[in-house]
This record gives C-alpha cells, sequence and structure tokens, in this order.
C-alpha cells in the first residue's frame, strides 16, 4: 500500500513539474483553449483536453498531441508536421487545409463530421486499416506517414509517395512500378517480391530494407541509403546506383547487368558468382569486395582501385581494366581473354592459372607477380611493361 501510495505521489509531482514547465502560451491554450496562429512546435500536449479548441492556423508541427482530445477542434490550416496524434480524439474536428505531412495518425479517432482532406483521410484509412484499399494507382501520398501500415499486394502503380515515412511497413509483392519514392524512409521495410521497375528511389532510404525477390529493373536508387538491406535473388539489372550506399547489403543472387554502380559504396558486400556484364563501377568504393567467380565480361573499370580484391574465377574477358590498380589482387583462374590491361598494377599479383591470351599488358607493372600456369598465348607486351621478379608459368623469374 505505502510503495503505491509512492508511486502515485511520485507520478503527481512529475506531472505538476511538467504543467509547471508549460509556456506562457501553452498555458494559455490549456485555460482558453483559444490560441489561433500560436506557435506551439514540439510543444508536449499529451492527452491535453482541447475539445471545441480554436487552433487555425497554430503551428504544432513537432508537437506531442498523443491521446489528446481534439473533438470539435477548429484546425483548419494548422501546420501539424511530424506531430502525434496518435490516439486522439479528432471527431467533428476541422482539419481541411492542414499540414499533416509525417504525422503520426495511428489509432486516432475519426468520424464522418470530421472535415479532412481525402488524401490524408486515405492516409488515416491506410494506417487503420480500416477498409481494404487495394488499389491507389497514381494516388498522392507525399509526406504521408505510413510506418508499420499493411499494403502488402497494394496496387500503387505511378503513386507518389515522396518523402514518406514507410518505416517498418508491409509493401509485400506491392506494385510500385514507376512509383515516386523520392526521399522516402524504408528503414527496416518488407518489400519481398515487390514490383519496383522504374521506381526512382533517389536519396531513398532503404537501411535494413528486405528487398528479397524484388523487380528494381531500371529503378533510380542515384544516392539512396542502402546498407544492410537484404536484395537476396532480386533484379537490378539496368538500375542507377549512382552513389549508393551498399555497405554490407545482402547481394546473393542477384541480377546487376547493366546497372550503373559509379562512385557507389559496395564495402564489405560479396558479389560471387553475380553477372556484373556491362555494369559501371567507375569510382566505386570496393574495399572488402568478394568478387570470386563473377561475371564482369566486357565491363569497364579503367583506373579503378581493385588492391587486394578476390577476383579469382571471374570472368573479365574483353573488359578494359587499363590502368587499373590490381596490386595483391587475387586473380588465379581468371579469364581475361582480350583483356586491356595497359598501364595497369598487377604488383604481388595472383595470376596464378589465370588466362591472359590475347591481353594487351603494354606498359603494365608485374613485379612479383605470380603468373605460374598462366595462359599468355598472344598477349601484347612493350619495353615498358615491368617484368622484374615475376613468377613465370615455368616457374622461372623475370629479369629486373
Amino acid at each position: 500500500m505505502r510503495l503505491r501510495i509512492f508511486f502515485t505521489l511520485l507520478l503527481l509531482c512529475l506531472t505538476s513539474s511538467v504543467l509547471a514547465q508549460d509556456s506562457p502560451v501553452i498555458k494559455r491554450l490549456r485555460e482558453t483553449r483559444n490560441c489561433p496562429g500560436c506557435n506551439l512546435s514540439n510543444a508536449n500536449l499529451t492527452s491535453a483536453y482541447l475539445r471545441d479548441a480554436n487552433l487555425q492556423g497554430a503551428n504544432l508541427s513537432n508537437a506531442n498531441l498523443r491521446g489528446s482530445n481534439l473533438s470539435n477542434a477548429y484546425l483548419r490550416n494548422a501546420n501539424l508536421q511530424n506531430a502525434d496524434l496518435a490516439e486522439a480524439d479528432l471527431s467533428t474536428a476541422d482539419l481541411k487545409d492542414a499540414d499533416l505531412r509525417g504525422t503520426n495518425l495511428k489509432d486516432s479517432k475519426i468520424n464522418n463530421e470530421t472535415s479532412i482532406d481525402k488524401k490524408w483521410r486515405t492516409v488515416w484509412e491506410l494506417v487503420n486499416q480500416k477498409i481494404g484499399i487495394r488499389d491507389l494507382k497514381a494516388a498522392d501520398l507525399a509526406g504521408a506517414n505510413l510506418n508499420r501500415a499493411n499494403l502488402s499486394n497494394i496496387n500503387l502503380e505511378n503513386a507518389n509517395l515522396s518523402g514518406a515515412k514507410l518505416n517498418g511497413t508491409n509493401l509485400r509483392q506491392a506494385n510500385l512500378n514507376n512509383a515516386n519514392l523520392m526521399e522516402a524512409d524504408l528503414f527496416i521495410a518488407d518489400l519481398r517480391n515487390s514490383n519496383l521497375t522504374s521506381a526512382n528511389l533517389k536519396n531513398a532510404n532503404l537501411t535494413s530494407a528486405d528487398l528479397r525477390g524484388a523487380n528494381l529493373n531500371q529503378a533510380n536508387l542515384n544516392q539512396a541509403n542502402l546498407s544492410r538491406a537484404n536484395f537476396s535473388q532480386a533484379n537490378l539489372s539496368n538500375t542507377n546506383l549512382i552513389g549508393a550506399n551498399l555497405k554490407n547489403a545482402d547481394l546473393t543472387g542477384i541480377t546487376l547487368n547493366g546497372a550503373n554502380l559509379g562512385s557507389a559504396n559496395l564495402l564489405n558486400i560479396s558479389l560471387r558468382g553475380i553477372d556484373l556484364s556491362s555494369t559501371n563501377l567507375r569510382g566505386a568504393n570496393l574495399t572488402g569486395v568478394n568478387f570470386k567467380d563473377v561475371n564482369l565480361r566486357g565491363i569497364k573499370l579503367q583506373g579503378i582501385n581493385l588492391s587486394g580484391i578476390n577476383l579469382s574465377g571471374a570472368d573479365l574477358s574483353d573488359s578494359d581494366l587499363s590502368g587499373a590498380n590490381l596490386n595483391k589482387a587475387n586473380l588465379s583462374s581468371v579469364n581475361f581473354k582480350n583483356a586491356n590491361l595497359t598501364d595497369a598494377i598487377l604488383i604481388d599479383a595472383d595470376l596464378n592459372n589465370a588466362d591472359l591470351s590475347g591481353v594487351n599488358l603494354n606498359g603494365a607493372d608485374l613485379r612479383n607477380a605470380n603468373l605460374k600456369g598462366a595462359k599468355l598465348n598472344g598477349i601484347e607486351l612493350s619495353s615498358n611493361t615491368n617484368l622484374c621478379g615475376t613468377i613465370m608459368p615455368d616457374g622461372s623469374k623475370g629479369s629486373c
């Protein structure tokens, strides 16, 4: 009993402390419920009694209104951007022309008399599963807070979801063909087997998102954050991944042919067995990348830094690696047929059993490289090709 009394008194003290810290404008609102045009951004109005309140044009951005009573309140033209209205009572309230971008409407109460723009009523319905909406083709959901909503199998083709909050949202098998998801937040979203063909995901956050089996053919992922995302068996052919962050992403079994990975961050990912033919990796961060058995046929990697990279068993036939840095790279059993290795740096590289038939090695630096068992049929050398200390196919060493 004493313990219960203690905690009750503690709660009352804390509540009194919060109220005591109310700014003059919040005190005015609580006492009069009349505060049109007031600046209440970041205000803590949890469970506040604001029935019939006049908040026309008020700035309530980032305000905490969770569980508050706003029934019959006048909120026309109010700024409620990123406000928390979860469990709030908005029945018969006037929210016409209010800014509800990023606003949390989960479990809030809205009735037929609530005046709210069609877009935001749709968002409320989606978040609270009030009706089984499955076709939202070309819908305007820009800036909507759809965190953790169930949007599986929904048709969002050509929909505008730019800047939308989709944290943990279930978009499994959703049709997002040509959808605008620019700067959308899809952290830990479930996008398994979704159709994202030609979707715009520029600057989107897909950290730890599940994209297994998703179709991202021709999607724009420029500057997107894809770190720790799971792309297993996904189709990323012809995608724009310029500047994308793929650090620690799972790319098992994906299709990447024709993709543009220029300046992308591929730190610590495995591309083993992946088809990268016609893929642009120029300027990409390839630190720690595993290229074992990768198809890189015809790829253009001029001047790229591949030092220390594991490319064993990869197919680099007809590729352009002129000026590339392959210092200490594992190139054993690599197919270099007809590749251009002009001025390439191959110091200490392991080319054991590699096929260098028809390769251009003009100006290449092969100091201390291992060419034991390598095929050198028809290779092109020049006077400035450096073979100092190179282990030749027969086991002899090149002169210095």
